[in-house]
């Protein structure tokens, strides 16, 4: 008689349907999942086994696994607005995903998680129909709707979880233990009992904390794990202007001022620099998505603008009451040849 995989299921799940709200719900044929971010190494494995780098914007489709290096992170927004976050080291398939904004009740998202470990965040695939999610593993099938968990692999034998939202129920042939939001447990094969951990499902370091880097890049502002440890304010604002730290790829960001509306999710940007010895101002608004800002339109002026400048800001927002958002923004005057281009990083506090 085979071993009843272990199953989670969830409880009381507290879904994001924000996500849903903002991102466009696309048909399944279209993709299964885009690339948020993408840090150190990080491939597309397809299922004749043929490899591709992944970068941000990049697309994922069904039958597709996704590796991460030593180092490695990334992070990727499925189109029913569920999210994925990989640590270092880590392999996850998308064994079979579709989804379709038409009710047609072929909705379905399973996944394998083959080594490492991951934070994730579901969308709708699963809402009305639970069995249709599921993570497997080597030791236990993650079965889970509508909440935030954390699963990663503890040994060779034994996988670890995390409760965010909701509550999840572990179950295998030894029995069934709730994991209420904030709690752990740990399974150790299918036979095993379930038992409750005092500690988090183990996962490799990441990168140090930005607000106490003296100098990051770009591509570090949008490193590590951005799926937030809880949902965004869902009213009330706030103004970021504080420059906590900066790196600039051929500029120099001298002020910057972000203000944010969570209740219509709606933020204005105005950002102020130098290019050299040359000025720039520029500003532009948009719409929160989830956690992050998205690529966003700005316009302005500036001594290096012999017209107007134009080019864009994205951005993370950190810690459980957004007290803080990571910038990444690109200017240019492209009325001039060479083009003249400001960019770079910042992170901003309240």
């Amino acid at each position: 008689m085979m071993p009843m995989p272990t199953l989670f299921r969830l409880k009381n799940p507290a879904l994001l349907i924000a996500l849903a709200a903002v991102y466009p719900l696309a048909a399944h044929a279209a993709g299964a999942a885009k690339v948020d971010f993408a840090h150190g190494s990080v491939t597309a494995v397809g299922a004749a086994g043929a490899a591709r780098p992944l970068q941000r914007g990049g697309e994922i489709v069904s039958g597709e696994a996704v590796v991460t290096g030593d180092g490695g992170r990334a992070q990727l927004r499925f189109t029913d607005g569920g999210m994925v976050s990989l640590q270092p080291s880590s392999e996850f398939k998308v064994d079979d995903y579709r989804f379709s904004s038409a009710a047609g009740g072929e909705e379905k998202g399973f996944f394998s998680l083959l080594k490492g470990g991951l934070r994730a965040i579901t969308g709708l695939v699963g809402k009305g129909n639970k069995s249709a999610y599921k993570v497997t593993t080597s030791v236990a099938t993650i079965g889970i709707r509508g909440t935030e968990f954390t699963l990663a692999y503890s040994g060779a034998d034994s996988v670890a979880v995390w409760t965010g939202e909701g509550a999840i129920e572990v179950c295998n042939n030894a029995g069934c233990t709730t994991v209420p939001a904030g709690a752990s447990a740990l399974v150790s094969g299918p036979n095993s009992e379930v038992k409750r951990s005092e500690a988090k499902p183990r996962m490799d370091p990441p990168p140090p904390t930005l607000s106490v880097l003296p100098v990051f890049s770009s591509t570090d502002v949008f490193a590590g794990d951005f799926v937030p440890t809880s949902p965004m304010p869902t009213m009330g604002s706030a103004t970021y202007a504080t420059i906590v730290s900066q790196a600039s790829g051929s500029s120099q960001l001298n002020s910057a001022s972000l203000s944010v509306n969570f209740g219509s999710l709606a933020f204005s940007t105005s950002l102020s620099g130098t290019v050299g010895a040359q000025t720039f101002s520029v500003s532009g608004s948009g719409s929160i998505a989830g956690n992050t800002l998205p690529e966003t339109s700005l316009s302005g002026s500036g001594s290096f603008c012999s017209c107007t400048c134009g080019g864009s800001v994205a951005g993370t927002f950190y810690g459980a009451a957004a007290e803080r958002v990571g910038l990444s923004y690109s200017v240019d005057n492209a009325t001039v040849s060479p083009t003249a281009t400001a960019s770079g990083s910042a992170l901003l506090t309240r």
